[in-house]
């Protein structure tokens, strides 16, 4: 039976949240923190995202045999995201420290743990729940040549591709010709091509550029400013919705499960994008990254939605 809907192949870790009046400077320690422990890891945050608009998902990745493991494959199942090919291997989970100041900015650092085991092999196993999809969400927390993979049977099978380039790396131009989405932040924009992505027209270059090396749309998210759109149909600023920064935690990952939502309903790709703006306002707006994830109805009180 096919689900037609969104298959994420990515990372799934334990975030460990710290709350802070201000981030730390190299060899300070600040006091006065909360600590929160949540299930996290970019793919886990996009399939959570995907699934809290109502969407069938299926997970791809791997836990550890470890305490946390089943904890954070509970976690995806109470979501109602399938959970068919996610293995759980011998080691420790993914993990992720969270530094979060007063003001919604953060630091993170990541422990791979079983996200390296998410091997090509694994995804080929997992072909038929990809083609069986109508969009393919990956980001860069696993290896390389898994995400490759991904995309290939993704476009082989004529799914939509999505990918988030996060952490940023530099990427080749066979796997960029690959993506029918690339969705960067003004860092990773940056990263990608040598622009120093802080304004409009900076991020304009840089999907020009990066549309240049065979990426189909690129949207260059911007934090509080919105996101530029880039495609074949033309250049969009996309404002973002005024809200009080909690934690910019999960973001980009409210924003790319809103964004593949919207896609995989036919909606326009530039409209898709302000929807998914709208959805990453939201998450600013509350403490941690899945808790933060919006729901279909908190997504319809904030944006009209055409389905």
């Amino acid at each position: 039976m096919a689900n037609k809907g969104i298959a994420v192949v990515g990372s799934i870790n334990i975030d460990m949240v710290f709350s802070l009046p201000r981030l730390p400077v190299t060899g300070e320690t600040v006091s006065g923190a909360s600590f929160a422990a949540h299930p996290g890891g970019k793919g886990a945050n996009q399939a959570v995202a995907a699934a809290r608009l109502e969407v069938p998902t299926v997970m791809i990745g791997c836990v550890g045999d470890d305490s946390w493991g089943q904890f954070l494959l509970s976690g995806l199942q109470g979501e109602g995201i399938d959970c068919a090919h996610v293995a759980q291997v011998p080691g420790s989970s993914g993990c992720a420290g969270i530094m979060v100041a007063a003001g919604g900015d953060n630091l993170i650092a990541v422990a791979t743990g079983a996200n390296a085991l998410l091997s090509p092999g694994r995804v080929e196993g997992a072909g038929d729940a990809i083609a069986q999809s109508k969009a393919l969400m990956t980001q860069l927390e696993i290896p390389l040549e898994t995400v490759m993979t991904a995309l290939k049977l993704a476009k082989e099978a004529g799914v939509i591709t999505i990918l988030d380039p996060a952490p940023a790396q530099a990427l080749p131009p066979e796997l960029l010709a690959l993506v029918d989405y690339l969705t960067p932040n003004a860092h990773e924009a940056s990263s990608l091509t040598g622009i120093d992505v802080h304004c409009w027209n900076t991020a304009a270059q840089a999907a020009r550029k990066l549309r240049n090396q065979g990426v189909n749309t690129v949207i260059v998210t911007m934090g509080k400013l919105g996101a530029f759109f880039s495609g074949p149909a033309g250049e969009v600023r996309i404002a973002a919705p005024r809200v009080a920064t909690v934690d910019a935690t999960a973001a980009g990952d409210a924003f790319n499960g809103a964004l593949t939502a919207a896609l995989i309903q036919g909606i326009q790709p530039d409209i898709a994008a302000d929807i998914a703006a709208a959805a990453g306002a939201l998450a600013v707006a509350k403490a941690g990254a899945q808790p933060s994830l919006p729901t279909l109805a908190e997504l319809g009180k904030a944006v009209s939605l055409p389905w």
